[in-house]
């Protein structure tokens, strides 16, 4: 073999007789797992069992954290939309009637009445109020209280009676 510098290169010769290619030298392919892997059977399982509880809570929470996020939505909205129908009507009679049919129609029972406020002479805007009960029974929780509120400005140039 030539020899360059101070290392010299051998010729690979292959498996070694006797022995499985792809193995470890010396030993067949039927030997034994070592301990390590023995201790670690079942360990996904355990895993797993423990892991799924806490993955599923987080679905919930997520699920309930979305309720909660659209049923403010739904309030503020049907709150919007009673403040613009409570700003061009003409007396606060006719204001508390379409704000409570604009709820209504928004949605369909889940909120209580609004509160039409500041439909008096020198005003300027229309505040509602929105207080709804939003059933969480689905995930076991009983009921959430959310608050909707919107101002409307009025047009100064209608005519109204106070």
């Amino acid at each position: 073999m030539p020899e360059l510098g101070h290392v010299t290169r051998l010729r690979s010769r292959g498996p070694r007789a006797g022995t499985v290619a792809g193995t470890s030298a010396g030993r067949s392919a039927a030997a034994p797992r070592p301990a390590c892997l023995h201790r670690q059977r079942g360990s996904m399982t355990v895993e797993f069992v423990l892991l799924a509880p806490l993955l599923l809570g987080l679905m919930l929470f997520l699920v309930l954290a979305g309720r909660v996020v659209e049923a403010h939505g739904e309030a503020d909205g049907a709150a919007r939309d009673a403040a613009r129908a409570a700003s061009v009507a003409r007396s606060l009679g006719a204001a508390q009637v379409a704000a409570d049919q604009a709820v209504q129609a928004d949605v369909r029972g889940e909120c209580g009445l609004p509160i039409v406020q500041g439909y008096a002479r020198g005003s300027t805007a229309v505040v509602v109020t929105l207080h709804c009960q939003v059933d969480l029974a689905f995930i076991g929780y009983a009921t959430l209280h959310v608050n909707g509120y919107a101002v409307a400005p009025l047009d100064q140039f209608v005519a109204r009676t106070y």
